[in-house]
């Protein structure tokens, strides 16, 4: 009986710790950095943030991209699909757009390092693992 308010709070103390203020405007003022793709080094630009209100908002590093997330223990849903710009991406970033938002096409697992502030996104489908540092 102990054990269940801690697990009924965990999704809304997770959306929000994960959560980055936001400017009148709606853009995020921080978040989370994409630094690496696959395993690989994420070219610049790539960053995502959420709001409590379970908002998800950031880029590949090209296009940027909107969309709602559910929080569960251990885990975001990305149930819906992204709403995405829609400009060419050069050389690489292209292959950079497509894994992120492969990745961020349907439930991942989180996994938080308090200690580095780095959070990594593990795709239930099988795409590229995602590892984000807090962007200041």
């Amino acid at each position: 009986m102990k054990h269940l308010l801690p697990r009924a709070v965990w999704p809304a103390a997770l959306v929000l710790a994960l959560a980055a203020p936001a400017t009148a405007e709606g853009t995020e003022a921080s978040g989370w950095r994409l630094v690496s793709v696959a395993g690989l080094e994420a070219l610049p630009g790539g960053r995502i943030a959420f709001s409590a209100d379970g908002a998800v908002f950031g880029s590949t590093g090209c296009n940027r991209f909107t969309g709602t997330v559910v929080a569960a223990p251990g885990m975001l849903d990305f149930n819906r699909p992204l709403a995405s710009t829609r400009k060419a991406c050069p050389g690489d970033l292209e292959e950079q757009e497509r894994r992120v938002l492969e990745a961020l096409s349907g439930p991942v697992s989180v996994a938080y390092d308090p200690v580095s502030d780095r959070m990594t996104l593990v795709p239930a489908n099988g795409h590229a693992v995602l590892a984000f540092e807090r962007d200041p």
